[in-house]
């Protein structure tokens, strides 16, 4: 059988992971509470581990790659056992009005599309009203 660390290294060979998603996998794998926290305090200790850097790199690319708003990075970051304030932190200087821009050029079929399905789109990708309708130049009645 595979040492905890192994288990939690091979599982972050693939990409980075939150201190919750590792805790997580270990339990799944039947490891004890005390192995699993020796092995997650062996990872912080040689900065294999690292909230503040994973949620940051989860916003970088996810912003890259499918711009999203606030609101579901939110979602997406505390579902990965992210803590509040870090979680803040990360989001504290993105410019949704930008990457709302970014989402509908992204995607061909909303970028002449009528309002509504503009802001569906937009309001599934976390987007608040207040940007959709500011990037649509649409008014708020």
């Amino acid at each position: 059988m595979k040492s905890p660390l192994d288990l939690a290294l091979y599982f972050l060979k693939f990409r980075s992971r939150s201190i919750f998603e590792i805790r997580q996998k270990l339990k799944s794998k039947n490891v004890s509470e005390e192995e699993i926290a020796k092995t997650i305090d062996v990872l912080i200790r040689n900065d294999f581990l690292d909230d503040i850097k994973f949620a940051k790199a989860f916003v970088h690319d996810r912003n890259l790659f499918k711009p999203s708003g606030n609101y579901l990075l939110k979602m997406e970051l505390k579902q990965l056992g992210v803590d509040e304030n870090i979680i803040e932190d990360c989001l504290i200087n993105q410019n949704e009005g930008e990457l709302a821009k970014l989402a509908l050029e992204s995607k061909y079929r909303y970028r002449d599309a009528e309002f509504t399905k503009q802001a569906s789109f937009l309001q599934r990708r976390g987007f608040n009203l207040n940007i959709i309708y500011k990037i649509t130049n649409k008014k708020i009645d």
